[in-house]
């Protein structure tokens, strides 16, 4: 196994893949969230989710996820990109390009009719949104003879940062974990504390939404002890991960600070040590799958951090507790 191969996803992606997995959560992004002249031409009763990493000749982008779905009764797609950067990348108008031709090229060679694709740019970034929203506009000095002679196609941007958090609670509040999810990766690219603890006081999720929330918070936040402590304890940590949250409290009585340096001393308190690792490891394996003695024992003889690392990371995606358990090389 790759060194690259135990680096856990990046928390952004990990949190917007798992939300936007959830048809649900899709359907009402795209009620709410697009402009009405789109949504509105939409069916969002026959629509469903395509995962992108099938499509033939791809170079996948980690945070995109494509619905079939039928526009004004013509059968096509919305592409959604996540832009998760501190500042915008132009780069998004070649990756969308990069997916159209790819996907029309594959219908192309099956002999099916092209399907328009709407694509659809998510941004929460702390910087302001200066990349134009239509593929010419790339282009300096371009006379109008030489336009007709260069694709063309528009993005609908729905820039987090620009939306009040009372219009996204408001427009989310039916799916509580959309709504949760869309304000923290708007606050946190903010760092705005109050605000998330707000929002950790007021929604109302399942467990596993909640230790998500929680894990995604823990790994893009650099916050110091005290403030990572409230946060916590609005989530409900201390209920559903009392080792967790005992680690978080009782700092000083975890061995090594790993990650500390990188990550804040709080941080490298909690997941820093090679025991630590393997306690929360052990807890969300357990209440997700169960957990046998010879599966304990397994993930107590690894002392690979990256190793325990990648596993954590991996849990809610997995669907079998062998998925996670294949990542520490067993």
């Amino acid at each position: 196994m790759l060194k690259d191969d135990l680096t856990p996803k990046d928390p952004h992606d990990r949190l917007f893949k798992r939300v936007m997995s959830d048809e649900a959560n899709v359907r009402q992004f795209i009620k709410e969230f697009l402009p009405k002249d789109i949504s509105s031409q939409i069916d969002l009763k026959e629509m469903k989710l395509i995962p992108t990493e099938k499509v033939k000749g791809y170079n996948k982008y980690y945070m995109d996820i494509a619905v079939e779905c039928y526009i004004s009764d013509t059968k096509g797609q919305l592409y959604f990109v996540f832009e998760h950067k501190s500042y915008p990348d132009p780069g998004v108008l070649l990756q969308i390009l990069s997916y159209m031709t790819v996907t029309w090229d594959e219908q192309r060679k099956k002999n099916v009719p092209l399907t328009p694709i709407i694509p659809v740019v998510i941004y929460h970034g702390s910087s302001s949104w200066n990349v134009t929203t239509h593929f010419q506009g790339q282009f300096q000095n371009i006379g109008e003879s030489i336009k007709p002679y260069i694709p063309e196609f528009n993005y609908v941007l729905v820039d987090l940062t620009q939306i009040p958090n009372d219009e996204i609670e408001q427009k989310a509040k039916s799916t509580p974990f959309l709504m949760a999810s869309l304000l923290l990766m708007k606050l946190v690219a903010l760092h705005d504390i109050e605000g998330i603890i707000r929002i950790a006081v007021i929604i109302k999720l399942s467990e596993e939404e909640r230790i998500i929330l929680i894990l995604y918070l823990f790994y893009t936040l650099d916050v110091d002890q005290d403030t990572m402590q409230r946060i916590v304890k609005e989530l409900g940590g201390e209920e559903l991960m009392p080792s967790f949250a005992e680690k978080l409290i009782k700092q000083g009585e975890e061995r090594g600070k790993i990650e500390g340096e990188k990550r804040g001393e709080i941080k490298g308190t909690i997941i820093g040590t090679i025991k630590g690792k393997q306690d929360l490891l052990i807890k969300l394996l357990r209440r997700k799958f169960g957990l046998s003695s010879s599966d304990e024992k397994i993930i107590r003889s690894v002392t690979d951090e990256a190793k325990l690392d990648a596993a954590a990371e991996a849990i809610f995606d997995a669907k079998s507790k062998e998925e996670v358990l294949k990542l520490l090389g067993q």
